[in-house]
Formats: C-alpha cells, sequence, structure tokens
C-alpha cells in the first residue's frame, strides 16, 4: 500500500509530462515568447526552465512569468492543493487543465504543476 502512493503520483506526472491532448487556455503568448534556446543545448525552444525573478524559486517552462506568478497565486488561495496537517503530500486541479503535485520539504512545500507543454515549480517556505 506504500508503495501505491508513490507509484500513482508518478504515473500521473508522466501522463501530465508526456503531451497527451492539449487545450487553449489563453496562454498564446507562451507558443510565440518562449523562453530562448540555451547555447549548447539540444533541447527545443521553450522546453528548458527559466527562473521568473524577484519570486524567489518560481520557475516556468512554457509559459511567461505573469502567468505562472498567477497561477502560483492561485495555488495557494486554492483549498486543498496545500497538504493538510500531519500529510506530506497533496495533488489538485487548477485553472482547468494544470494539475499540482506538492511534497511537504526541509525548506516548505515543494510544488510542481504542469500540463501539456507547460509546466511550473516553486517552493512555499514553511
Amino acid at each position: 500500500m506504500r508503495l501505491a502512493i508513490p507509484l500513482t503520483i508518478v504515473a500521473v506526472a508522466a501522463a501530465l509530462l508526456s503531451g497527451c491532448g492539449g487545450s487553449d487556455d489563453g496562454d498564446s503568448a507562451a507558443s510565440t515568447q518562449a523562453a530562448p534556446k540555451a547555447k549548447g543545448s539540444t533541447a527545443p525552444v521553450g522546453a528548458s526552465a527559466h527562473e521568473c525573478k524577484g519570486e524567489g524559486e518560481l520557475r516556468a517552462t512554457g509559459l511567461p512569468c505573469k502567468k505562472a506568478r498567477s497561477l502560483m497565486t492561485a495555488w495557494g488561495r486554492t483549498e486543498g492543493c496545500a497538504p493538510i496537517d500531519g500529510a506530506s503530500r497533496s495533488a489538485c486541479g487548477l485553472s482547468g487543465a494544470y494539475r499540482c503535485l506538492s511534497v511537504v520539504t526541509e525548506k516548505g512545500i515543494s510544488v510542481s504543476c504542469a500540463k501539456p507543454g507547460r509546466s511550473l515549480a516553486f517552493t512555499k517556505p514553511g
């Protein structure tokens, strides 16, 4: 039973990152203003994460920092996204297509939210 939860989390994360399906949530700026390709990188344009300045450890892939900030704020305001007292993990849906996985760490709550082609990760100090 203890192994079932981590395997479920891995399966959900793999499904989110596999790129199956798609929808348009108004992130058209993300597709036209992708992060520039790093020198020496073999990853496609927009496939590498970029740090959003002024937001601590907020990193985004495939979406502008403004949208990443609004999703981070929405995560903090959405009931059930943060792990409840005594729990080490949680998961929730956010802004329609995004799925967020959270885990309690030494630094606080580490959060990863994704939908096909877009993701963000941040740590909420605890």
